[in-house]
Protein backbone atom coordinates (compact mmCIF):
# COMPACT_ATOMS: atom_id res chain seq x y z
CA UNK A 1 0.00 0.00 0.00
CA UNK A 2 2.81 2.41 0.83
CA UNK A 3 4.48 1.73 -2.50
CA UNK A 4 1.26 2.44 -4.43
CA UNK A 5 0.73 5.73 -2.56
CA UNK A 6 4.29 6.80 -3.30
CA UNK A 7 3.80 6.08 -7.00
CA UNK A 8 0.59 8.15 -7.12
CA UNK A 9 2.33 11.03 -5.33
CA UNK A 10 5.26 10.91 -7.76
CA UNK A 11 2.84 11.09 -10.73
CA UNK A 12 0.94 14.03 -9.17
CA UNK A 13 3.99 16.25 -8.51
CA UNK A 14 4.81 16.98 -12.20
CA UNK A 15 1.14 17.89 -12.86
CA UNK A 16 1.15 20.39 -9.93
CA UNK A 17 4.46 21.89 -11.10
CA UNK A 18 3.18 22.28 -14.67
CA UNK A 19 0.06 24.07 -13.43
CA UNK A 20 2.25 26.43 -11.36
CA UNK A 21 4.34 27.27 -14.43
CA UNK A 22 1.21 28.00 -16.46
CA UNK A 23 -0.19 30.19 -13.64
CA UNK A 24 3.01 32.29 -13.51
CA UNK A 25 2.95 32.96 -17.25
CA UNK A 26 1.22 35.85 -19.07
CA UNK A 27 -0.42 38.54 -16.93
CA UNK A 28 -4.14 39.04 -17.14
CA UNK A 29 -5.73 42.02 -18.89
CA UNK A 30 -6.71 43.53 -15.56
CA UNK A 31 -3.13 43.30 -14.25
CA UNK A 32 -1.79 44.98 -17.39
CA UNK A 33 -4.43 47.73 -17.16
CA UNK A 34 -3.54 48.37 -13.49
CA UNK A 35 0.15 48.63 -14.38
CA UNK A 36 -0.62 51.12 -17.16
CA UNK A 37 -2.67 53.26 -14.78
CA UNK A 38 0.12 53.15 -12.18
CA UNK A 39 2.64 54.30 -14.80
CA UNK A 40 0.35 57.17 -15.81
CA UNK A 41 0.03 58.27 -12.18
CA UNK A 42 3.82 58.29 -11.82
CA UNK A 43 4.05 60.35 -15.01
CA UNK A 44 1.63 62.92 -13.58
CA UNK A 45 3.63 63.17 -10.34
CA UNK A 46 6.87 63.57 -12.30
CA UNK A 47 5.33 66.31 -14.44
CA UNK A 48 4.20 68.18 -11.32
CA UNK A 49 7.67 67.91 -9.80
CA UNK A 50 9.18 69.32 -13.01
CA UNK A 51 6.85 72.33 -12.84
CA UNK A 52 7.75 72.99 -9.20
CA UNK A 53 11.48 72.65 -9.93
CA UNK A 54 11.23 75.00 -12.92
CA UNK A 55 9.50 77.63 -10.78
CA UNK A 56 12.15 77.34 -8.04
CA UNK A 57 14.97 77.54 -10.58
CA UNK A 58 13.47 80.66 -12.14
CA UNK A 59 13.29 82.33 -8.74
CA UNK A 60 16.87 81.34 -7.89
CA UNK A 61 18.15 82.69 -11.22
CA UNK A 62 16.37 86.00 -10.61
CA UNK A 63 17.91 86.33 -7.13
CA UNK A 64 21.35 85.43 -8.48
CA UNK A 65 21.22 88.07 -11.22
CA UNK A 66 20.10 90.67 -8.68
CA UNK A 67 22.92 89.80 -6.27
CA UNK A 68 25.70 89.92 -8.88
CA UNK A 69 25.61 93.72 -9.00
CA UNK A 70 26.15 93.93 -5.23
CA UNK A 71 29.18 91.63 -5.39
CA UNK A 72 31.25 93.50 -7.98
CA UNK A 73 33.14 95.42 -5.26
CA UNK A 74 34.58 92.11 -3.97
CA UNK A 75 36.34 91.53 -7.30
CA UNK A 76 37.88 95.01 -7.12
CA UNK A 77 39.25 94.36 -3.62
CA UNK A 78 40.38 90.73 -3.82
CA UNK A 79 40.31 89.84 -7.50
CA UNK A 80 37.87 87.57 -9.36
CA UNK A 81 37.19 83.98 -8.29
CA UNK A 82 39.24 81.17 -9.85
CA UNK A 83 38.52 77.64 -11.01
CA UNK A 84 39.33 74.86 -8.55
CA UNK A 85 40.08 72.44 -11.39
CA UNK A 86 43.81 72.29 -12.19
CA UNK A 87 44.53 75.00 -9.58
CA UNK A 88 47.96 74.93 -7.90
CA UNK A 89 47.00 77.29 -5.03
CA UNK A 90 50.52 78.75 -5.12
CA UNK A 91 49.16 82.29 -4.71
CA UNK A 92 47.70 81.50 -1.28
CA UNK A 93 49.56 82.83 1.78
CA UNK A 94 51.15 80.82 4.59
CA UNK A 95 48.09 80.32 6.80
CA UNK A 96 44.62 79.92 5.27
CA UNK A 97 41.12 79.17 6.48
CA UNK A 98 39.20 77.16 3.86
CA UNK A 99 35.42 77.61 3.90
CA UNK A 100 33.69 75.00 1.69
CA UNK A 101 30.01 75.66 0.98
CA UNK A 102 27.98 72.44 0.91
CA UNK A 103 24.35 71.56 1.63
CA UNK A 104 22.53 69.88 4.49
CA UNK A 105 20.75 67.45 2.17
CA UNK A 106 22.06 65.06 -0.43
CA UNK A 107 21.94 66.29 -4.02
CA UNK A 108 22.57 64.46 -7.28
CA UNK A 109 25.48 65.15 -9.60
CA UNK A 110 28.19 65.22 -6.97
CA UNK A 111 27.48 68.80 -5.91
CA UNK A 112 28.81 68.20 -2.40
CA UNK A 113 31.45 65.62 -3.39
CA UNK A 114 33.17 67.99 -5.83
CA UNK A 115 33.47 70.68 -3.15
CA UNK A 116 34.85 68.14 -0.68
CA UNK A 117 37.34 66.91 -3.27
CA UNK A 118 38.47 70.46 -4.00
CA UNK A 119 38.98 71.10 -0.29
CA UNK A 120 41.12 67.98 0.09
CA UNK A 121 43.18 68.97 -2.96
CA UNK A 122 43.75 72.46 -1.56
CA UNK A 123 44.88 71.10 1.82
CA UNK A 124 47.30 68.69 0.16
CA UNK A 125 48.71 71.41 -2.12
CA UNK A 126 49.26 73.84 0.77
CA UNK A 127 50.98 71.20 2.90
CA UNK A 128 53.25 70.28 -0.03
CA UNK A 129 54.26 73.96 -0.24
CA UNK A 130 55.05 74.09 3.48
CA UNK A 131 51.90 76.05 4.34
CA UNK A 132 49.07 75.35 6.77
CA UNK A 133 45.30 75.29 6.45
CA UNK A 134 42.22 74.83 8.61
CA UNK A 135 38.63 74.21 7.55
CA UNK A 136 35.33 75.81 8.55
CA UNK A 137 32.54 73.83 6.89
CA UNK A 138 29.11 75.14 5.98
CA UNK A 139 26.62 72.30 5.45
CA UNK A 140 26.15 68.87 7.03
CA UNK A 141 27.07 66.90 3.89
CA UNK A 142 30.50 68.51 3.62
CA UNK A 143 31.13 67.94 7.32
CA UNK A 144 30.29 64.26 7.05
CA UNK A 145 32.55 63.72 4.05
CA UNK A 146 35.54 65.60 5.45
CA UNK A 147 35.29 64.40 9.04
CA UNK A 148 36.25 60.82 8.15
CA UNK A 149 39.73 61.63 6.79
CA UNK A 150 40.43 65.31 7.55
CA UNK A 151 38.73 65.66 10.90
CA UNK A 152 41.79 67.25 12.52
CA UNK A 153 41.59 70.23 10.13
CA UNK A 154 37.97 71.11 10.99
CA UNK A 155 37.79 74.07 13.38
CA UNK A 156 34.07 74.77 13.11
CA UNK A 157 30.97 73.75 11.17
CA UNK A 158 27.63 75.39 10.47
CA UNK A 159 24.60 73.25 9.66
CA UNK A 160 20.89 73.82 9.02
CA UNK A 161 21.69 76.98 7.07
CA UNK A 162 18.52 78.47 5.63
CA UNK A 163 17.97 78.62 1.88
CA UNK A 164 17.85 80.75 -0.20
CA UNK A 165 20.66 82.88 1.16
CA UNK A 166 20.46 86.64 1.67
CA UNK A 167 22.61 89.46 3.02
CA UNK A 168 21.48 88.89 6.62
CA UNK A 169 22.45 85.21 6.44
CA UNK A 170 25.84 86.04 4.89
CA UNK A 171 26.50 88.59 7.63
CA UNK A 172 25.61 86.07 10.35
CA UNK A 173 27.96 83.45 8.85
CA UNK A 174 30.76 86.03 8.56
CA UNK A 175 30.25 87.04 12.19
CA UNK A 176 30.51 83.40 13.31
CA UNK A 177 33.70 82.93 11.29
CA UNK A 178 35.28 86.07 12.78
CA UNK A 179 34.26 85.02 16.29
CA UNK A 180 35.93 81.65 15.68
CA UNK A 181 39.25 83.29 14.83
CA UNK A 182 39.09 83.94 11.08
CA UNK A 183 41.01 87.17 11.64
CA UNK A 184 44.07 85.17 12.75
CA UNK A 185 44.58 83.78 9.24
CA UNK A 186 46.39 85.37 6.31
CA UNK A 187 43.45 84.65 4.00
CA UNK A 188 40.01 83.05 3.89
CA UNK A 189 39.40 80.75 0.90
CA UNK A 190 35.74 80.23 0.04
CA UNK A 191 34.97 77.19 -2.16
CA UNK A 192 31.58 76.97 -3.84
CA UNK A 193 29.67 75.76 -6.89
CA UNK A 194 29.16 78.45 -9.53
CA UNK A 195 26.00 78.19 -11.64
CA UNK A 196 26.60 77.84 -15.39
CA UNK A 197 23.28 76.56 -16.73
CA UNK A 198 20.55 74.09 -15.80
CA UNK A 199 22.77 71.09 -16.47
CA UNK A 200 26.26 72.18 -15.39
CA UNK A 201 28.18 74.05 -12.70
CA UNK A 202 31.81 74.79 -11.88
CA UNK A 203 33.78 74.67 -8.65
CA UNK A 204 35.31 78.07 -7.85
CA UNK A 205 37.34 79.50 -4.99
CA UNK A 206 37.51 83.08 -3.79
CA UNK A 207 40.48 84.38 -1.78
CA UNK A 208 39.67 87.09 0.76
CA UNK A 209 42.66 88.75 2.42
CA UNK A 210 42.63 91.23 5.31
CA UNK A 211 41.87 94.84 4.38
CA UNK A 212 45.22 96.28 5.41
CA UNK A 213 47.21 99.10 3.87
CA UNK A 214 48.09 102.75 4.25
CA UNK A 215 47.98 105.70 1.93
CA UNK A 216 47.37 104.78 -1.68
CA UNK A 217 47.52 101.07 -0.79
CA UNK A 218 44.47 101.33 1.43
CA UNK A 219 41.89 98.99 -0.13
CA UNK A 220 38.73 100.98 0.77
CA UNK A 221 40.13 104.38 -0.20
CA UNK A 222 37.84 104.68 -3.23
CA UNK A 223 34.78 104.28 -1.01
CA UNK A 224 35.64 107.17 1.32
CA UNK A 225 33.97 110.56 0.83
Amino acid sequence: MIGIAAQRLARAVPRVASRAVITRGMATEKQIWNQIQSTKNIQKITSSMKMVSAAKLKGDEARRLTAIAFNTWADALNGPPKLVEDATFEELPEKCLIVPLSSDKGLCGGINSFITRGTKTCIAALEAQGKSADVAIIGDKGRGQLRRVHGEYIKMSLTEVESPGNYTLAGAIASDLIASGAGDYDAVVIMYNAFTNKASYEQMYKVIKPFSGQGEDEPLLAYEF
